[in-house]
């Protein structure tokens, strides 16, 4: 497995968790809502304009990730080779590694989610961070509505 890290606004991870996500068709975006800090409070919104895909999945069906040493000590990555874009690609009928998509993982305690797209994230620090994750939909950035 070949990565490398994300230089990311977020100053301290502290057992973070990956809190929920958003789909939407139109804007085309995918919202990754995150806890930096343990789960506390959703402190930062990952945003992904224009995703190719992307997949969820818990820490425990991604072992083949867990033997780098750089993944295993950080918590945003570019995956530069041999991860789900490599593997799918290597299986046939899959054009987005043709296109010029790159995976990117975002790793949480818990569950992982792996991003198709072209283009490295937009993290964005909540000003009010949002603690019930219910409250999400009522508080999403000015800037995230609809387009």
């Amino acid at each position: 497995m070949e990565a490398r890290v994300l230089t990311t606004p977020i100053e301290q991870f502290k057992r973070p968790v990956v809190a929920g996500l958003d789909y939407r068709i139109r804007p085309h975006q995918l919202v990754i809502y995150y806890h930096s800090n343990g789960g506390k409070d959703i402190d930062y919104d990952i945003i992904f304009e224009q995703p190719r895909g992307f997949k969820c999945l818990d820490e425990g069906d991604m072992v083949t990730y867990w033997e780098s040493r750089l993944l295993v000590d950080n918590w945003l990555f570019e995956i530069l080779g041999g991860g789900w874009l490599d593997r799918e690609d290597a299986q046939g009928g899959f054009s987005s590694k043709a296109l010029g998509f790159r995976e990117f993982l975002i790793t949480g305690v818990d569950d992982c989610i792996s991003v198709l797209s072209n283009e490295e994230p937009i993290i964005v620090k909540r000003q009010n961070p949002v603690v019930n994750a219910s409250l999400l939909l009522q508080s999403r950035p000015a800037d995230l509505g609809a387009k």
